[in-house]
């Protein structure tokens, strides 16, 4: 008796099953390919719906500046405005499809659309940008994308006038952005924050603590439609001090350039001119190289403007790329492979000169900062710049490395125009005024 219940019990289980099986089954009648190809479509209504098209804000690396594009798609074709020429569209295909996922791919070449992930003989590793990016969200006045190589997050926002006019008003925002760093109180405690232009970053940290605890957040700039007024808004929102910060507007003071605000989340924040603060087309042009035991004449060439120049004149054999820090207004020289020989990479090594001790890491370098940026003949005096722990760089050797990466001694088949592979510091360059 009890062996019939039982098998009674287990027999209306099964039924129970069934039936939850077949109600599954009445839910999910549409095979999946059919619903992902239902989703796809519906994206690309919602893609072709809006009468000005989209505003794109685009996050490439950390190196180059964050942007805005403008956008407008049609059933088979997108077509593109770049905010360098706003009024100048540029028309290529897109295509919706699946990667795991649905994804939005810019698949024919489109001079705007793929700035940033086209290399080129100075961008070996292109620029940091996508063509590709995986639809994170789709709501009717704004979509989320995530780029496929970069991981960031860039958004489409419905634009609300024509694209081209939209470009415009932002670029008359960056010129009213007239502001590099900034200081005031957060909870109570004495902050610093700096923008650097070149890669629409924003720093923010404790005040005397500028170099070991800034927090980062990337941004694009906002048009306010206000004389002397601009906002910045961040890719993401983030925390500071217990403040949640998402927006930031700028306002100059109309009777001195030298002053101004800079508000977020009800905190008011004072623009400052860091101490030192050397424009950078005023790096521009030839100077004289001091080294230890003499100087010859060199010239910094812009190479990305805002970000680089090269120098010239400091070897017959290659040109150092030196970077520009734009939110304090100095010099970067950082170790760099300068060319090949055979399997071998010839790199611009950064050397201890008083220790001894030489190295090829990524980041170790030198700091250029101005002596007095209130003259014409500007002097700037480069020093470590601090990722070298243990060492101190003061000077620079040509060296060899193996495709192991291990040592393999002096290249000194290449000199600097001193003759010879070694450049003893302390260097500093002297502004030659014509």
């Amino acid at each position: 008796m009890k062996l019939r219940t039982s098998i009674l019990a287990a027999a209306a289980v099964m039924l129970s099953l069934t039936s939850c099986l077949k109600d599954q089954a009445d839910v999910f009648d549409v095979p999946s390919s059919q619903r992902m190809q239902n989703y796809l479509e519906n994206v690309r209504k919602v893609l072709q719906e809006p009468e000005n098209g989209w505003i794109l804000s685009y996050y490439p690396a950390a190196a180059y500046a964050s942007c805005y594009m403008g956008v407008k798609f049609e059933a088979q074709q997108v077509t593109a405005y770049g905010q360098d020429a706003p009024e100048t569209p540029v028309t290529s295909g897109y295509k919706l499809t699946t990667d795991d996922g649905a994804v939005l791919s810019f698949d024919t070449y489109n001079s705007v659309l793929h700035y940033y992930a086209t290399s080129d003989a100075s961008h070996y590793q292109a620029r940091g940008g996508d063509f590709e990016f995986d639809i994170m969200d789709v709501a009717e006045s704004r979509i989320t994308l995530r780029g496929k190589r970069s991981g960031n997050f860039c958004y489409l926002d419905k634009a609300s006038k024509p694209v081209s006019e939209f470009l415009v008003d932002a670029l008359k925002a960056e010129e009213n952005l007239n502001i590099v760093s900034f200081a005031g109180e957060v909870t109570g405690g004495l902050v610093v924050g700096f923008l650097d232009a070149a890669s629409h970053t924003l720093s923010i940290g404790r005040k005397g603590a500028e170099t070991i605890e800034m927090l980062n957040a990337r941004y694009v700039v906002v048009p306010t439609g206000q004389e002397g007024s601009a906002a910045i808004h961040f890719n993401e929102p983030f925390t500071f001090q217990g403040v949640t910060f998402e927006d930031f507007v700028y306002t100059e003071d109309p009777e001195d350039s030298k002053k101004g605000t800079f508000t977020g989340s009800g905190i008011t924040f004072q623009k400052v001119v860091p101490a030192g603060f050397v424009p950078y087309e005023d790096f521009v042009g030839k100077w004289e190289l001091n080294w230890y035991n003499g100087s010859f004449p060199v010239e910094l060439v812009a190479l990305e403007e805002g970000i680089s120049f090269k120098m010239k004149g400091l070897s017959t054999y290659f040109e150092p790329i030196l970077g520009y820090n734009g939110s304090r207004g100095f010099l970067t020289w950082e170790y760099q492979a300068i060319g090949s020989a055979g399997a071998n990479t010839i790199v611009l090594a950064p050397w201890d000169g008083e220790a001894g001790y030489l190295t090829w890491r990524e980041g170790v370098g030198m700091e250029g900062h101005a002596e007095d940026n209130s003259v014409e003949e500007l002097v700037v005096n480069f020093t470590d710049n601090g990722a070298w722990e243990t060492y101190n760089c003061d000077s620079w050797l040509i060296w060899s490395v193996t495709s192991g990466g291990s040592s393999a001694g002096a290249y000194d088949s290449w000199t600097f125009t001193s003759g010879s592979y070694q450049l003893p510091g302390p260097l500093s360059l002297v502004k030659i005024v014509e």
